[in-house]
């Protein structure tokens, strides 16, 4: 062999232990293509501070309505019943069921008190305001209680988390409807866990089919300004902002009404609502009374 070779020889035994020591914390290229412009490896740990929160021309951009606004306005008003009642009384079915049967309660569909009307629900339309309103971390709560819904009718906004209960000493059935629509239908003995729930929108009804007496309403909306009207028929919405708006009200047995109304940052805006008693029952409640007495 020439000495020529040899050298060259020599050479490449050398270029290839080279390469075969490398270096072995540099990362894999990628087969094929171009190598990547950035690393796969995941960054190392860092026992400093976490970085500062971005400036506010940093901050990501948000999309959607504006936030909440806040309001200094409310609204006042009270719901009266100017024709006669429908008489309430003991549902008839009560004495036929273990528990429920020690307890004579008078139904709760129509209490009017001095022709004023509790239970009716009062809220600005369905977006009706400006603005997008993040549901309550506090859950509201239903306790079936004397087999009984209580309260009767309350509102929520929008995914608000919904907890019912059972205090009675019997097992109960939760039904719950939103129009002709089962939503969901279960069981709950006494002493069980609480049944959390969430709803997006509309009136939804809870029944009990082991004893049909019973009736509770969540009235679902979009945000936070809505009541209920008490033992005198009266209401507040409080933190409205101040602008034109209309007003719902609705009552389980009555139906709705609707009212506008105009509201400042200096007063309470007054609003009266009036049934006569004569009002077709609402579509998402018929036929309520039928047989209970």
């Amino acid at each position: 062999m020439h000495r020529r070779d040899l050298v060259s020889l020599s050479a490449l035994a050398l270029a290839a232990l080279t390469l075969g020591a490398g270096c072995p914390e540099e990362p894999a290229r990628p087969a094929g293509g171009t190598a990547a412009t950035s690393t796969a490896v995941a960054p190392a740990a860092s026992a400093e501070k976490p970085s500062a929160a971005p400036q506010a021309a940093d901050a990501p951009k948000t999309t959607g309505q504006a936030a909440a606004p806040e309001g200094k306005g409310t609204i006042k008003g009270v719901v009266k019943l100017t024709g006669k009642p429908v008489e309430m009384k003991v549902p008839a079915a009560r004495k036929d069921a273990p528990i429920c049967q020690d307890k004579d309660v008078v139904y709760n569909a129509v209490v009017v008190n001095d022709g004023k009307l509790k239970d009716t629900f009062v809220r600005i339309t369905v977006g009706g305001v400006q603005g997008s309103w993040k549901a309550p971390d506090a859950h509201a709560v239903i306790d079936q209680k004397d087999c009984m819904y209580e309260p009767r009718v309350q509102g929520v906004v929008s995914g608000q988390q919904v907890d019912i209960k059972n205090s009675d000493r019997t097992l109960h059935n939760v039904h719950s409807y939103k129009g002709s629509e089962t939503l969901f239908n279960q069981a709950q003995p006494r002493g069980a866990d609480p049944l959390t729930k969430t709803w997006n929108d509309g009136i939804i009804k809870l029944t009990c089919d082991i004893h049909p007496w019973m009736r509770g309403f969540v009235v679902v909306t979009d945000h936070p300004f809505f009541a209920v009207s008490g033992d005198d028929g009266s209401f507040t919405i409080e933190k409205v902002p101040a602008g034109k708006y209309k007003l719902e009200a609705w009552h389980s047995h009555y139906g709705l009404k609707t009212a506008d109304v105009t509201v400042a940052d200096d007063e309470p805006a007054q609003v009266t609502f009036t049934y006569a008693g004569t009002e077709p029952e609402p579509a998402e409640n018929k036929d309520e009374l039928k047989g209970l007495w």
